[in-house]
């Protein structure tokens, strides 16, 4: 992951703003969310609301359109710089080569490299990485507020989020070996097909097509049963997550009504955290996803590390 870092900081002013975006955004949400809850506690008791709260919660609105774009298009903007990053440093990792070192560089390698590690890369910072920290942040602050509002409907609604973590850490112990499986299964396809393009001459004077073919078409049903195996895999455990991550909504309805009965909980507060449970529980839910495509990328990036320079000059 030192890779990672040594782009991220080579961005990281972009990389930043795209953090306190994000931060930003899940504020506003839940300052929105503030302002939505009072609003049906007002409509709910029969009083009108004025047109002051009507106005502050249609600019709240305006800004939480306006930030989730910023942060969208930031996002978008700091992960192409991190990808272009990425490609110039490979290419100035061969520029810098001496002569006799070059000629010793197998072709057929280093493009299976810029069409496989490099894309899976160049993929999941486009897709994952800022999707994640994101997930986080909108976890962490909404757990936190909603904690700051009712301690107790939170940890009876959520108690059960935490033993789905214990799930999530289960089953990326499942997850692991089958990513690990499938990509060494990938790279030796690739060197299968490194071979063919190195003796392709030697092959066509011996006539050993057929011989060859069979070999690489092998190679490729194994690369095709593991990536099958990992993704059934991942889709039967994110699909046991989607139905546990039903259980806290159903603590949240059976507490939080039980409170709203009670008169403890009005019903506006009721409606922010059954409108908000799904940045805690919804999180959770896509874990095992995010872990399957974090090893993935791990693993990429960490053959990248050292065929690629990251300096203030690559541009």
């Amino acid at each position: 992951m030192i890779l990672l870092l040594k782009l991220l900081h080579k961005q990281k002013i972009p990389t930043l703003i795209t953090i306190f975006i994000s931060v930003s955004t899940a504020a506003v949400t839940l300052w929105w969310n503030a302002q939505l809850g009072s609003i049906i506690n007002m409509v709910s008791e029969g009083v009108t609301p004025s047109k002051d709260i009507i106005f502050r919660a249609l600019i709240t609105m305006l800004v939480m359109g306006g930030t989730n774009y910023a942060k969208g298009y930031i996002a978008g903007y700091t992960c192409e710089s991190l990808t272009h990053d990425l490609r110039m440093g490979y290419a100035l990792y061969f520029t810098s080569l001496p002569v006799a070192e070059t000629e010793k560089l197998n072709a057929g390698e280093q493009l299976s490299r810029l069409q496989n590690e490099i894309a899976d890369v160049s993929d999941y910072l486009n897709t994952s990485l800022f999707q994640l920290w994101d997930d986080g942040v909108r976890f962490l602050l909404t757990f936190s507020w909603l904690f700051f509002i009712s301690p107790m409907l939170t940890m009876a609604s959520n108690l059960p989020a935490f033993i789905i973590l214990l799930y999530v850490f289960w089953s990326s112990k499942i997850i692991g070996p089958a990513v690990e499986r499938s990509q060494k299964a990938k790279g030796q396809m690739n060197q299968y097909a490194d071979i063919l393009l190195t003796l392709f001459p030697v092959i066509r004077l011996y006539d050993a097509a057929r011989l060859t073919l069979d070999g690489y078409v092998n190679a490729i049903g194994v690369w095709k049963k593991q990536t099958i195996i990992m993704e059934r895999t991942k889709a039967w455990l994110m699909s046991l997550s989607g139905v546990l991550s039903s259980i806290p909504l159903l603590f949240l309805f059976l507490v939080g009504g039980h409170m709203t009965i009670r008169g403890v909980l009005t019903i506006g507060t009721l409606y922010v955290f059954v409108n908000l449970s799904g940045n805690v529980s919804g999180v959770l839910m896509n874990m095992p996803g995010h872990i399957t495509a974090f090893r993935q990328f791990s693993s990429n990036i960490n053959k990248m590390r050292s065929l690629t320079k990251v300096s203030k000059d690559a541009t």
